[in-house]
């Protein structure tokens, strides 16, 4: 009987001998997507459509969508690196189904400043860690010390060398992309940085970050001062992961996506068509550096 069935698929279900996943299904771009890859030598691009306003919905989306082309990556005994953010956030909340052990994940980047524990880089790895039953690696420092003496002090730590030495075995980046803009930007809202610190990467010309790896418009490393007094990993150990993947969205975000493709921090981006054109529209108006066109 119809009763019968439910009760046993409830037991079944209860004890974990079955398990119920809704496999989601998401309209892309096609056509932005090719572009973006064309114009950017891309390992691939993932623009879905964008039907949604409210921003927590937005999230949720672009959450979804990146946990839906993430998942096939996270295979046994990979080492997996990932930066902390919003979008990393909704990206672990949207992963549904269990992975095989033999994971390692590894925090890119200081963290002992945040307000907000579930989105800085110690609370993504332990939700990473959770996630997929994998082994953890932190980084126990800050993002940013007062003195560039006491981050080569730091440095000496047997788990924070550890950590960065890791750093260098990633396979796959999870990181999002970090806007200059006060209203947009994590650095900010979370207490990593004060808004005088802001603006000061403004006036050198940073529009973006990957992992507090601050750049310009056309994707070149800025604030190299600022740099040496941060924790996180070097731009030449990023761009060796094989798989970089960016996940970012909206219009406070169109100058720092750019900023990171231009500079290959990621290979991969997952983000909204409306984020995509606007992005590509800017490439095509943009003077780089040497006052030329891109």
């Amino acid at each position: 009987t119809r009763s019968m069935v439910s009760r046993m698929l409830t037991e079944a279900h209860e004890k974990k001998i079955i398990r119920i996943h809704i496999e989601r299904r998401f309209n892309y771009n096609q056509i932005l997507q090719q572009e973006l890859i064309d114009r950017f030598l891309l390992k691939d691009a993932i623009i879905f459509n964008k039907n949604i306003d409210d921003n927590l919905r937005y999230l949720s989306r672009l959450g979804a969508v990146a946990a839906y082309q993430i998942q096939p990556l996270l295979l046994p005994g990979i080492t997996l690196g990932a930066a902390w953010g919003t979008a990393l956030d909704a990206t672990i909340n949207a992963l549904e189904r269990q992975f095989p052990r033999g994971i390692r994940v590894v925090q890119l980047g200081g963290a002992l400043r945040g307000r907000n524990l579930e989105i800085d880089g110690h609370g993504v790895v332990q939700q990473l860690v959770n996630k997929l039953s994998a082994e953890g690696y932190y980084l126990n420092v800050p993002y940013i010390v007062d003195q560039p003496e006491i981050k080569e002090s730091l440095m000496q730590v047997a788990g924070v060398k550890e950590t960065m030495k890791l750093m260098k075995q990633c396979d796959l980046g999870l990181f999002g992309i970090g806007s200059i803009k006060l209203d947009y930007s994590t650095f900010y809202s979370d207490g990593y940085l004060i808004a005088d610190e802001m603006r000061g990467l403004m006036d050198i010309g940073a529009v973006g970050n990957v992992c507090g790896l601050f750049f310009n418009l056309d994707g070149e490393p800025t604030a190299k001062d600022f740099q040496a007094r941060t924790f996180t990993i070097s731009r030449r150990d990023l761009l060796k992961i094989p798989t970089r993947i960016g996940i970012a969205g909206g219009a406070g975000k169109v100058d720092a996506i750019l900023g990171s493709l231009r500079g290959e921090y990621i290979n991969v981006l997952i983000t909204d068509e409306h984020t995509a054109s606007s992005v590509l529209d800017l490439a095509k108006k943009s003077i780089n550096s040497e006052g030329k066109k891109w």
